[in-house]
């Protein structure tokens, strides 16, 4: 089995444009190894990103790029929804679920949250245990921001829309999103 977090960028172009549209964006698939050392990987992704902002528009990439994102752990979900029990107001939770992500925050004004992860590092897998790499196109954020949707469609109860702000694997100082809910 190829290496996951590139069996679902490949499983996602596939299941969006088909078989040949995800050979043309992704070819190394076919030959990836079981293994590879991270800033390999970092590399390889950053190829790819670049091929997908190339051949594709902004909305086909959002889609791939969001299909299949992470989730929450049962954990962080169990804690979410608890805090939601506790919480007043959305203004209350997102106070409290502040001192839970710290130190990252959500700050709300008004339907617009602003939600910071706060490591100063990225928190992705791909890159997390790297020390340098290359910046790499927002089209990889873009998973990571369909994570935010998720969270933030759980806490809301209702969907909800983000934006990518800045992030650490685009060469910024964070990782923020604008949230409209």
């Amino acid at each position: 089995m190829a290496i996951f977090k590139f069996y679902q960028i490949f499983r996602s172009i596939k299941e969006e444009l088909g078989y040949d549209m995800a050979i043309k964006i992704f070819p190394e698939y076919l030959t990836l190894p079981d293994k590879m050392p991270a800033q390999e990987q970092a590399k390889l992704g950053k190829i790819v990103m670049d091929r997908m902002d190339e051949l594709l528009d902004r909305d086909t990439i959002i889609k791939i790029r969001q299909k299949h994102t992470c989730n929450l752990t049962k954990k962080q979900a169990q804690e979410i929804n608890e805090l939601k029990e506790r919480s007043q107001s959305l203004d209350e939770f997102c106070v409290e679920y502040s001192k839970l992500l710290s130190p990252g925050y959500v700050k709300k004004d008004e339907e617009l949250l602003t939600v910071s992860f706060g490591w100063n590092k990225c928190v992705c897998g791909m890159f997390r245990k790297l020390d340098s790499y290359e910046p790499m196109s927002k089209t990889w954020c873009e998973c990571c921001n369909g994570h935010v949707i998720k969270t933030f469609n759980l806490i809301c109860d209702k969907a909800v829309e983000s934006e990518i702000q800045e992030t650490v694997a685009c060469g910024g100082k964070d990782c923020i999103f604008k949230v409209r809910i």
